[in-house]
């Protein structure tokens, strides 16, 4: 919980903000204000919203006597379609025009439902006055909708702060009233009377705290007694003594039911609470602008990077371009320059055939005797090699061919021709036999 909760009565507030959850909760500030013609409610709002830092939930309870409740008999358990149902159903058994009306529900054991409603003017009042002053409520509720939260409060029980009473069945609220007059503690014997003539069971104790400060006079003939209600241990720490925890029990119940989600809030409908989802889409538009800029700083990098890249691969082409004129002086430009220079490369070294131009052109050599004057034409394809030379005679061009033969096979004089010099050209033709290399 992160919330300032604030409790408004007739003719006080109280102000107290906690952080945490559980046993881990604090209490980070609390203040008491006395509402009177010196002091109003807009102005006691003004003092809060100075001393509060953050953007903690506020949540504000209003008087339980401007509350109205009923208890119904529905056998739903989704609360959402219990609140759309309400309306309809106690349309005629409410005083107030349906339109002026607000409306949520707790539900009790069973198949039981406690129907709220109150005025929407009240509602619109406190979330317009809150505004002004810089606290806008999230949540609009009681503190006596909260009360089964109260801690050191037992499973059944009957509760009462000097304004209201409930009455608490097996950790869930089974009855409510709130009190207006001079003389609470009177109504709250008629209360408790009429509930036992109706065969209520009403448990063995009632627990007072708040602005009740001593025990409520109860008929003798009630079997009720009435005790305060005693700090537990673990909130020792969080209240300090037992003044502080009977005035801010109710708010740390109140702060207890909203994490749990089943505080009625009569902020609904075009009431609704919408600052957080304005902060929200504040925080999801900042989100984007950075999302946009991070994306934009990353491709603007890699475009850099791109650039980069092109300029390298343009004078490395140059640089291949330059090679392959060198290489190939007599050729003409050629479409893809690395393309025709890893093919020379792969004929001199045997490509898929593994017929090494250059080691076959070193077996020529080694093959070649002084009768063979040159070898002016050597072309291999694969592995069958075409051969043209001169020679001193027809006899050493046919020990040539029994010099190669070795390492070829099929090995084919194709052509010999007499020259005037009394010398012969030839060309043959044959195969490299693989792994003579």
């Amino acid at each position: 919980m992160n919330c300032l909760v604030i409790r408004v009565e007739h003719n006080m507030a109280m102000a107290a903000r906690f952080k945490g959850a559980g046993k881990t909760a604090t209490m980070e500030g609390s203040a008491r204000f006395e509402l009177n013609a010196e002091q109003s409610l807009a102005d006691v709002a003004a003092r809060i919203a100075v001393g509060v830092k953050g953007s903690p939930r506020v949540i504000l309870c209003l008087p339980s006597y401007l509350f109205a409740h009923k208890t119904l008999n529905l056998p739903l358990t989704d609360l959402r379609k219990i609140r759309e149902i309400l309306p309809a159903r106690l349309q005629g058994e409410i005083a107030l025009p349906l339109e002026n009306a607000v409306f949520d529900a707790i539900k009790l054991s069973g198949e039981s439902v406690l129907a709220i409603w109150t005025q929407r003017s009240e509602i619109t009042h406190a979330i317009g006055l809150f505004k002004e002053a810089g606290l806008e409520p999230e949540i609009i509720t009681s503190s006596l909708f909260a009360w089964r939260f109260l801690p050191g409060a037992p499973n059944d029980c009957a509760l009462y702060d000097g304004t209201a009473m409930a009455l608490v069945s097996g950790n869930d609220l089974s009855f409510v009233r709130s009190f207006s007059g001079a003389d609470p503690e009177k109504q709250l014997t008629a209360t408790l009377a009429a509930l036992e003539i109706s065969d209520v069971r009403l448990p063995s104790k009632l627990l007072f705290f708040g602005s009740a400060n001593e025990a409520p006079a109860i008929a003798d003939t009630l079997t009720i007694t009435a005790e305060a209600l005693d700090m537990p241990n673990e909130c020792a720490a969080l209240f300090r003594n037992i003044k502080t925890f009977h005035q801010l029990a109710d708010l740390y119940a109140v702060a207890t039911a909203s994490d749990s989600g089943t505080l009625p809030n009569f902020r609904r409908g075009d009431l609704a609470w919408t600052a957080g989802a304005a902060r929200l889409r504040k925080k999801l538009r900042l989100t984007v602008c950075l999302a946009v800029a991070a994306a934009a700083l990353l491709f603007g990098g890699k475009a850099l990077q791109y650039r980069a890249a092109g300029k390298d691969i343009a004078s490395l082409n140059a640089s291949i371009a330059s090679v392959y004129q060198k290489i190939f002086p007599t050729r003409a430009k050629a479409m893809d320059e690395v393309a025709e220079v890893k093919g020379e490369i792969r004929k001199l070294t045997g490509g898929e055939q593994n017929c090494s131009t250059l080691d076959t052109l070193r077996m020529l050599a080694e093959a070649k005797n002084p009768d063979i004057s040159g070898l002016y034409e050597t072309e291999l394809e694969g592995c069958v090699l075409k051969l043209k030379g001169d020679a001193r005679s027809a006899q050493a061009v046919n020990n040539f061919r029994s010099g190669i033969a070795p390492f070829m096979s099929s090995v084919k004089i194709d052509e010999i021709r007499s020259r005037p010099d009394g010398g012969v050209t030839f060309s043959m033709t044959g195969a490299v036999r693989e792994g003579t290399q």
